[in-house]
């Protein structure tokens, strides 16, 4: 695909946040395990128009592609399918009746999500094995800790990267993980307890970091009906309980992740609400409204709505280690702000969809801002006038929406490459730039 072509310009409007992929990964699961039919609703309206798997982009599929729907939800979905859950859809609202044993080994196919490989290899293994097999970045991404925690049980794989069979069995045990590398491995462990005859115990080496992610899973059991004890550096799930779906089905609430980008375009160069948010979400992200007050914008919150506009923006120092994905859209707005910024304790970032400290650190100099890399800080030094240019997606979507929140505050025009990437996780992204004021176009610069 040609890159996008970028303009400046002062977004102002209202647009409608994306569904949550944490939540909905989380939700979603948990229904596909329940042992009586539960339904999901989505905001945003719709998913795939045909029942069906979602179809990949390079396979046709049987079902068409909507945008509301992102990449990493539709992997989730598949490999449902694929563990004998027939789910079906209508205008947002998924119905997922209980999972049939699936007629020989399933094949779950994760693309590029790391939430779907990391959640669901524990409960794919409860339900006897499966081969899990992703693409692009995913099988370079760190397993080896939970595969070992896993293998302790009883588990087997046959390697240690994807592809790989999964055999074995989870019935629960207990579990040693770092609390410092990803919250993935602890909350994919969490989802698989309820299906243990016995007790699962997972001990943290470390302290939690993520921790809000964590949080979110132990809401969504609790939704779904399971106890869970927490302690300082343990949890344990009791074995032999039940999943029961709650009455009326379960909503997927607004994504934080997702809604920081149009509202740090609000606090560079206007004013933008983002509706469908919860003010009071367990989602860690729902941090950027407070650290774009601390830089000088103008914020709020009025129920379901989160506000930023244009304000005297200055640099301030954030530990990204529990938000990691907010600093691709708060580099964006540094680089524009008075002063230097620093974004730290940001190791984590090298283990994303690219190597999110040297992207990003890269995007920001490619459109004429001054970025640099020390030790696992990203240092920005704001300038006054930022000039733009062309700008590596990476085929990222967090660095290219990225790139486009940069690139409305430049004076002159900029591209960025590999905007399919938003399908990943905001495929509306690029209607809501135009919602906004903006231009988002894909050209062919020759």
């Amino acid at each position: 695909m040609m890159p996008a072509r970028l303009t400046p310009f002062h977004a102002r409007g209202t647009v409608d946040a994306p569904a949550s992929k944490s939540a909905a990964h989380r939700l979603l699961i948990l229904a596909a395990l329940c042992p009586e039919e539960c339904r999901v609703y989505l905001p945003r309206g719709t998913g795939p128009e045909k029942d069906g798997p979602p179809g990949r982009p390079d396979a046709g599929g049987g079902s068409e592609k909507n945008s509301a729907v992102s990449d990493d939800i539709r992997a989730t979905l598949s490999c449902l399918r694929a563990l004998g859950c027939a789910w079906t859809e209508e205008n947002g609202v998924f119905t997922l009746p209980p999972a049939a044993k699936s007629a020989g080994t399933p094949v779950l196919d994760c693309g590029e999500s790391g939430s779907t490989l990391r959640f669901l290899l524990p409960v794919a293994l409860a339900l006897g094995g499966a081969e899990m097999t992703g693409r692009g970045r995913l099988p370079l991404r760190p397993m080896d800790d939970l595969l070992d925690a896993l293998e302790k049980e009883g588990a087997v794989f046959s390697a240690r990267r994807l592809p790989f069979m999964a055999g074995g069995r989870f019935d629960g045990g207990e579990f040693t993980l770092p609390g410092n590398v990803s919250s993935q491995y602890l909350t994919g462990l969490l989802l698989a307890s309820p299906l243990a005859g016995k007790d699962t115990l997972i001990r943290l080496k470390t302290p939690l970091e993520s921790a809000a992610y964590v949080d979110m899973t132990l809401d969504a059991l609790e939704l779904f009906g399971i106890r869970v004890s927490r302690g300082e550096d343990y949890f344990l799930v009791p074995g032999s309980q039940r999943l029961k779906a709650p009455e009326g089905g379960v909503r997927v609430e607004g994504d934080w992740s997702g809604a920081a980008f149009p509202l740090c375009l609000g606090a560079l160069g206007g004013d933008v609400t983002v509706r469908g948010l919860k003010a009071d979400s367990r989602q860690g992200d729902r941090a950027v409204l407070g650290i774009l007050s601390k830089m000088g914008a103008v914020t709020e919150t009025d129920g379901d709505r989160a506000r930023a506009a244009r304000g005297e923006l200055h640099g301030i120092d954030v530990d990204v280690s529990g938000i990691p994905d907010m600093v691709p859209a708060l580099a964006a707005v540094m680089m524009h702000a008075r002063g230097e910024s620093r974004l730290y304790n940001a190791a984590r970032l090298r283990l994303k969809e690219s190597d999110r400290l040297a992207t990003v650190c890269a995007m920001v100099n490619a459109l004429g801002g001054d970025a640099e890399i020390r030790d696992d800080s990203l240092i920005i030094r704001g300038r006054e006038a930022v000039p733009g240019g062309r700008a590596d997606g990476a085929a990222d979507h967090r660095i290219v929406m990225a790139a486009a929140v940069a690139a409305s505050a430049c004076t002159g025009e900029s591209s960025v490459s590999d905007p399919g990437a938003l399908n990943k996780s905001y495929p509306a992204f690029p209607d809501d730039i135009r919602r906004l004021g903006g231009i988002f176009d894909v050209v062919d610069h020759g």
